[in-house]
């Protein structure tokens, strides 16, 4: 009896330290299964910018300053037509969009300000047509600047591109162009340049599902727009970490950190100012269907 005890122990301690693991020979579907017309996502998701070294020329004069920068958002996202994997028209109701700016100007504090985005509250429809993404307003006419705004804005993609098209094991390496973020930064960014290089270095249990934890490494370069024009430059060095349900396909967790530098003509107030800033930046982003 003793003997068989300490077997029956024995296996159920093997099961739970092999809980969440992937055996060996075991092979995944990190693109998962294409969303579904009526299926509705919550994203919320945050992004820092500390005491990035910032300069900006005002009137021929150099202005030196550290500068903060917190953006919150959180939408929610409805499918309503679907095309074979692609998503070709949703719903999204921008719950919360904000930016809280701060700094350090010659030793003194500046006031912290919140600014809330241009479509802070508002509900967009979003439909692909002719491969490109058009947006309107339910029930209102966009201002100009949220016009803007709208042009800048993707619709629902998917992020194919950035996983392999078979199944793979854990371990699993392969690197993709940067271009494959094109859909992920949206509009507002263009010529994205470099390289992702990515790992599948495990699965585990997160909130009562299995996810496949990927690491990825990338340096891109690329424009941003500002009021609408690719004014400024940007690099960015990161280190990605993704969640992905490997039952709907969905990244529900999502973190990353790194460096940000951007250089370029910004508009403030309707006057175009220079502007250089470098420094730490960090974000994190969970998306969970209702």
């Amino acid at each position: 009896m003793r003997t068989r005890t300490l077997a029956a122990m024995g296996a159920v301690l093997a099961l739970a330290l092999g809980t969440g693991r992937a055996a060996n020979d075991d092979t995944f579907d990190l693109r998962g299964p294409a969303a579904q017309k009526g299926q509705v996502f919550v994203t919320k998701g945050k992004m820092v910018i500390k005491d990035a070294d910032t300069t900006m020329t005002i009137g021929g004069m150099d202005i030196s300053l550290k500068m903060n920068l917190t953006v919150n958002s959180e939408e929610e996202v409805k499918v309503l037509a679907m095309k074979g994997r692609d998503v070709t028209k949703c719903q999204v109701k921008v719950l919360k969009e904000e930016a809280v700016v701060s700094g350090t100007l010659m030793g003194m504090d500046l006031p912290e300000m919140t600014e809330p985005g241009e479509l802070n509250k508002e509900t967009i429809i979003s439909e692909k047509v002719d491969g490109k993404w058009k947006h309107s307003l339910v029930d209102t006419k966009p201002t100009d600047k949220q016009k803007k705004e709208l042009d800048n804005r993707n619709g629902l993609e998917n992020d194919d591109d950035l996983y392999p098209a078979d199944k793979v094991k854990v371990g699993h390496k392969w690197t993709v162009d940067a271009a494959a973020l094109q859909k992920m930064l949206g509009n507002s960014f263009t010529d994205v340049k470099g390289k992702v290089n990515q790992v599948f270095t495990k699965t585990e249990e997160l909130n009562g599902e299995t996810v496949a934890v990927i690491e990825s490494a990338t340096k891109i370069t690329g424009k941003m727009k500002d009021d609408g024009e690719p004014t400024v430059d940007v690099e960015m060095d990161l280190k990605i970490t993704t969640w992905k349900s490997i039952k709907t396909g969905i990244a529900v967790k999502e973190k990353f950190s790194g460096k940000i530098k951007l250089e370029g003509k910004v508009d403030m107030d309707g006057q175009k100012v220079q502007m250089k800033m470098s420094g730490p930046i960090t974000g994190e982003s969970t998306t969970a269907q209702k």
